[in-house]
């Protein structure tokens, strides 16, 4: 599962890129950050109960409960807030188009609310977060997008810049279609829900 252009001599390494797919260019990352990913973070102890959650997410196409109910997209009134979308633009885990979907699902149903998408060119999926650049090239979106959501900028009130339902459902208008176009098996919520089990892994 590690690119055929990249190789890791760390079986840890492997071992994850086996069970998940390619989460990172080693490229991104430091030698010390690449070592504590393999030998002293909980990575190496992954817990195996959300792998049946997750397969059906995975067959559904979109993010369902653990029963494999559709208790979330359906409640899209729960989810009147301003977002922020980043994805990798060199991506083997999931495409940039699951990002697009999102966003467009967001300012579809939430249009009073700032939606934004960011594709950061060279990253993969989670060297995002622990890339050695992504203090310059990654979290300065992410701290744009909260000062501007704590400064009462995530909802739009001005009525020239709400959202239209057509301009939502310009579906075509993605400029990374390279990637597969929208038949990705990964929908966006996916993506969203990998990161928070990313981020689980990480902190735990």
């Amino acid at each position: 599962m590690i690119p055929r252009y990249e190789r890791c001599t760390c079986k840890e390494c492997e071992v994850f890129a086996g069970i998940f797919g390619s989460a990172f260019w080693h490229g991104n990352v430091s030698p010390s950050m690449h070592y504590w990913l393999s030998k002293e973070s909980t990575l190496t102890r992954l817990p195996m109960a959300a792998f049946p959650h997750i397969r059906k997410i995975c067959k559904a196409g979109f993010i369902v409960d653990s029963n494999g109910n559709n208790k979330y997209l359906i409640h899209h009134e729960r989810m009147a807030l301003p977002t922020l979308y980043i994805s990798g633009g060199r991506s083997l885990l999931v495409t940039p188009e699951t990002s697009f979907l999102a966003n467009k699902y967001m300012k579809l149903h939430q249009p009073g609310f700032r939606h934004e998408r960011v594709v950061v060119e060279g990253f993969g999926h989670s060297d995002l977060l622990i890339g050695e650049e992504s203090d310059k090239k990654v979290f300065p979106h992410i701290l744009s997008h909260i000062r501007s959501a704590e400064g009462g900028n995530g909802a739009i009130s001005a009525p020239g810049r709400k959202y239209t339902k057509e301009a939502a459902l310009e579906w075509e208008d993605d400029p990374y279609e390279e990637y597969g176009g929208f038949d990705s098996w990964f929908s966006p919520l996916v993506v969203v829900l990998l990161f928070f089990f990313l981020f689980l892994m990480i902190v735990l």
